[in-house]
């Protein structure tokens, strides 16, 4: 009997084991997977400006490891009426994302956006969490402005 609770007791505790070392990414990917709209879209220059260009936007994370992300510009001017043409500024992109619990980041690995020169990408994001509200602080872009850092703001979809 003894041998028998002693095989029991490791079993259990390699079952354990091999439950916890991923669970700070399943509880991330847990809080992450979900439909989010945008609160605030921001880019940070190098210098310290910040600036908050972004009026609307959604992300859309599943739990097949599938996103989908758009954020549109404020102060658009009025379209030509043809819905097939962006009226800018809008950035749009989806493709497949992984989740690192131990670091706080999201990766995405993008396979087509609004812009060409993100198709391929791989775009990391810290995440941080307050309340009802998730925040991405994505790797540096380069713009013809100059390099920003996009901050965003983000409530779960209702």
């Amino acid at each position: 009997m003894n041998r028998l609770t002693a095989l029991a007791a490791a079993a259990i505790s390699l079952l354990c084991i091999g439950i916890t070392v991923p669970a700070s990414a399943q509880s991330l990917r847990g809080k992450l997977v979900g439909a989010w709209n945008l609160d605030e879209g921001s880019e940070i220059f190098q210098g310290g400006k910040k600036v908050t260009p972004w009026s609307a936007g959604n992300l859309i994370l599943d739990s097949s490891n599938h996103f989908s992300f758009f954020v549109i510009g404020k102060d658009r001017p009025k379209g030509s009426g043809d819905p097939r043409t962006p009226v800018g500024p809008v950035v749009a992109y989806y493709g497949t994302y992984t989740v690192d619990g131990a670091n706080n980041t999201l990766t995405y690995t993008v396979e087509h956006a609004t812009n060409p020169s993100f198709d391929g990408a791989i775009r990391t994001q810290k995440i941080s969490f307050e309340d009802d509200t998730m925040t991405t602080t994505s790797s540096d872009v380069k713009t013809p402005q100059g390099t920003i850092t996009p901050v965003n703001k983000w409530k779960r979809a209702k």
